[in-house]
């Protein structure tokens, strides 16, 4: 037979063959062409003091398509490269990425890229964000954000300024709540200022005879008003109709004909005669047709008692509040009625004290529909004058038997016309 060939010889040394301790090749994926050593050696070997995108015109308009974007960011790199040899790559992550341009952002380029991001879509705006500050590990390159690379001084700085602030606004806040405190118990420990000198005070409670509960007489003489309670209706309060704030509407020149009384022809005082009476004098006839109101108020015309008093039904406006009132003493010009004058102090619903010091009077128009205006009234009120002791007015009261007639006189200076007076007779 003829010889067998010989066996080929394995390459490879035993394994008890040592192998060499140092590499002959570089390691997988980390070798670097020749070109791309020669570009980073010179990168930074060209350089200048102005950003080559500082200029760079601001873009306008709308937000462009992705094409359009990844066009633009090339066009921004291929500027900001600012004539150094590149690797062209038609996707700017790529051109980003093999050029190692991200290490020429600086405040400058990363300003003029946040303005040309305006226009990015949404897509384009996330992806080049995080590749800008850093990412994750997936997709991230390049440096981390400045944000990022503060100082743990710089943070601690902060931490301090941050817990400074919140002691800050502690203290403050214990320092109201203090105030707040105090300030209240010194509410709550001080009463109400006793007003009972400006408060409608009657003379004294005359003698009243009775029937079951029909009053049949009160002593005392013939009324005399009090000069100092005597007050004319010279206010006028009209309010135009239509839309907006009344207080934009509300007009002082009214023609005198469209009035519900002439201004300066009634006045009205304060009587006591089995309680509370208001004695309201004018021209004959003029409460015919009239609505009157008549309102017991505290010095901050808040309405203790409300009155209203019409002959001719429809006399008064549709809305306007107040119980019926109890006729005391009718005569042609003149017309009494009934009022609750609280004598001392009165605890109010809302909380505190009040005392009865005003008594306001009105006679009020009820203005048609196709009427200009939507509020139309002639006002007085009567107040007591500041006094004390001695000074103090009290209410005048009188007497009589119903069926009686009284004259009810006021002084000649208190109507521009004239004295005013007339006989009634009490019911």
């Amino acid at each position: 037979m003829p010889d067998d060939p010989p066996l080929p010889v394995d390459p490879t040394p035993d394994q008890g063959t040592e192998a060499p301790t140092e590499r002959s090749s570089p390691e997988a994926g980390t070798e670097v062409s020749d070109d791309l050593r020669s570009r980073r050696a010179a990168f930074f070997r060209k350089g200048s003091r102005t950003s080559p995108v500082a200029d760079q015109p601001r873009p306008t308009g709308g937000r462009w398509s992705e094409t359009e974007a990844d066009r633009q960011i090339r066009t921004f790199l291929i500027r900001l490269a600012d004539g150094r040899e590149l690797v062209h790559r038609e996707d700017p992550v790529e051109l980003l990425r093999e050029n190692d341009l991200l290490l020429l952002f600086g405040p400058q380029e990363e300003e003029a890229f946040a303005e040309l991001a305006l226009r990015f879509p949404d897509e384009t705006v996330t992806r080049w964000a995080t590749l800008l500050s850093g990412g994750d590990r997936t997709e991230a390159f390049g440096p981390r954000s400045r944000a990022e690379r503060r100082d743990e001084a710089t943070i601690l700085r902060e931490l301090q300024v941050g817990v400074r602030k919140r002691v800050a606004s502690v203290l403050l806040l214990v320092v109201a709540l203090f105030a707040l405190v105090l300030g209240g118990r010194a509410l709550l420990s001080t009463g109400p200022k006793d007003r009972s000198d400006r408060a409608l005070r009657f003379a004294g409670a005359a003698d009243v005879v009775r029937e079951g509960e029909q009053v049949f007489a009160v002593e005392g003489g013939a009324p005399v008003a009090e000069p100092v309670l005597v007050a004319p209706a010279d206010q006028v309060v009209a309010v135009l109709r239509g839309d907006g704030p009344p207080d934009d509407r509300i007009r002082l020149d009214v023609p005198a004909a469209e009035l519900p009384v002439p201004v300066g022809v009634l006045a009205a005082t304060v009587f006591e005669h089995h309680g509370g009476q208001v004695a309201l004098v004018g021209p004959n006839g003029w409460w015919a047709e009239a609505c009157i109101r008549v309102t017991v108020s505290t010095g901050m015309l808040r309405p203790l008692d409300v009155v209203l008093h019409e002959v001719a039904e429809g006399a008064c406006p549709d809305g306007l509040v107040g119980r019926p009132a109890r006729v005391t003493c009718v005569g042609r010009a003149v017309l009494m009625l009934a009022v609750d004058i609280p004598q001392g102090s009165v605890e109010l619903d809302e909380g505190g004290l009040g005392w009865a010091e005003v008594v306001r009077f009105a006679v009020e128009g009820a203005p048609s529909p196709t009427s200009a205006w939507e509020v139309l009234s002639v006002r007085g009120a009567i107040s007591v004058p500041h006094a004390s002791g001695a000074d103090a007015v009290a209410v005048p009261a009188f007497g009589g038997t119903p069926g009686d007639v009284v004259r009810v006189e006021f002084g000649g200076d208190v109507l521009p016309s004239g004295p005013a007076g007339g006989d009634c007779t009490l019911a």
